[in-house]
């Protein structure tokens, strides 16, 4: 109807164009002729009037093909499909209709078990060094503050000993000032000896200084406290420590290898509560609060459960996927849930029911990198449908945009219909 509609309001405006031009063209015509003899002015009549009628049909044909690249838009967008009421594939069709259903607040996904961001370490050396010991293997439990690793340095060994060379006559300059300054008291010594002495320890304690800024930078507070020439260990060695409590998951080193400060060595994860990061559909996320409470299924674990809160939420959309991060945090006090596990998330929402519309999971179909549904046209006439797909719960697919409430759906026998579409568009 609408077609027919397009092309009546087509043909009338050329009609109007048409008439338009000739009214036109005859005035331009009755100026000539006040000036012009008769027959020059018919000849000049009907030539013009040739030309318009050429213009008439030029103005019908730009008409048609508009409506024409209209019906070829539209088509483009539902692809049309017959089949014969007799055939095999008819007969297996089955239609339901695309319902409108309320959600309690329950949100299932899939989601990616991640470690606690807060609870990763990653241990490195700061300057460039040699392994000569391996302490922990990896997998092991280590406590805060526990030697991994022991690794050598020839530019630690000669800080180490530029600053207790320094120390050392730092206490010396100190020691003769002091001298210098009782003998000038009792009247012994002359003043220029403790001018001289002042001057040696203010240039002991200027190296002094240096070198101990230097070695800050290499070493932690407390070896610079215990630090001394008969500490029992080579000035060159060091150890690499864990700052937390964890399972040793990486160690990419081996002994002899020369490492330096541009890579982590190894990585320490306190398994004892695990992040599960899942992707919420837009139209999922007024439903969700912070603190709404997680169920939690890991795909290596399908008879087990674990309990989490919803800890984040994202504060942008993907454009692309039309989804936004959730964070669930999970107590992990066994270590079963392990970073990189897949797992099936059901969140309890908060934020109340909402409305929308569900079809058959077997009534969605990929083709051409899009998702689409076959609805309904008439007898045996059926349109292939773009459509924006949801999450999968039990009572189907959602559908947040394509369809409408009581479009008729294929939900069997589409993979004949899929078939023939396939073949039209090789063809």
């Amino acid at each position: 109807m609408r077609r027919s509609c397009d092309c009546a309001i087509a043909v009338k405006s050329r009609g109007r164009a048409r008439r338009s031009l000739h009214v036109y063209i005859d005035a331009r015509i009755d100026r000539v002729g006040m000036t012009i003899g008769g027959n020059r002015v018919r000849q000049l009549q009907n030539m013009t009037r040739r030309i318009g009628q050429l213009l008439a049909v030029a103005i019908m044909l730009v008409g048609f093909s508009v409506v024409a690249r209209g019906q070829q838009e539209q088509a483009g967008r539902d692809r049309v499909l017959t089949i014969d009421a007799a055939s095999e594939a008819a007969r297996h069709i089955q239609l339901v209709p695309a319902r409108r259903v309320s959600t309690m607040g329950k949100i299932a996904a899939t989601a990616m078990v991640e470690p606690d961001g807060d609870a990763v370490a990653q241990i490195t050396t700061r300057i460039p060094a040699q392994v000569v010991k391996l302490i922990v293997p990896q997998g092991a439990l280590v406590k805060p503050g526990e030697p991994l690793a022991i690794l050598s340095s020839v530019e630690l060994g000669d800080a180490k000993a530029q600053y207790l060379k320094a120390r050392s006559l730092e206490g010396i300059a100190n020691q003769n000032l002091k001298r210098e300054q009782d003998l000038y008291t009792r009247q012994i010594s002359a003043l220029k000896d403790v001018l001289a002495a002042r001057a040696a320890y203010d240039s002991a304690f200027a190296e002094y200084k240096a070198a101990r800024e230097k070695l800050t930078l290499l070493i932690t507070a407390s070896d610079l406290a215990r630090l001394g020439w008969s500490d029992g260990h080579p000035l060159s060695e060091f150890p690499l420590f864990s700052p937390i409590a964890g399972t040793l998951v990486t160690r990419d080193v081996v002994l002899g290898q020369a490492v330096t400060s541009d890579r982590p060595l190894m990585t320490v994860i306190n398994l004892d509560r695990v992040w599960v990061n899942t992707n919420i559909y837009e139209s999922d996320l007024a439903a969700i609060r912070i603190g709404d409470n997680a169920i939690v299924r890991a795909m290596a674990y399908p008879n087990s459960s674990f309990e989490g809160r919803v800890s984040y939420i994202g504060s942008e959309i993907d454009r692309k996927t039309r989804t936004i991060l959730a964070r669930i945090e999970v107590p992990n006090p066994n270590h079963l849930l392990r970073p990189g596990m897949f797992a099936h998330t059901v969140i309890d929402g908060s934020g109340g029911s909402r409305e929308v519309i569900v079809v058959p999971q077997s009534a969605v179909f990929d083709y051409d990198n899009k998702k689409i549904v076959f609805v309904a046209d008439g007898p045996n006439r059926y349109l292939a449908r773009v459509v924006e797909t949801g999450r999968e719960a039990e009572n189907g697919v959602e559908i947040p945009s394509g369809l409408k409430e009581s479009d008729q759906v294929v939900a069997r026998g589409g993979l004949a219909l899929k078939g023939m579409l396939i073949n039209t568009h090789s063809s």
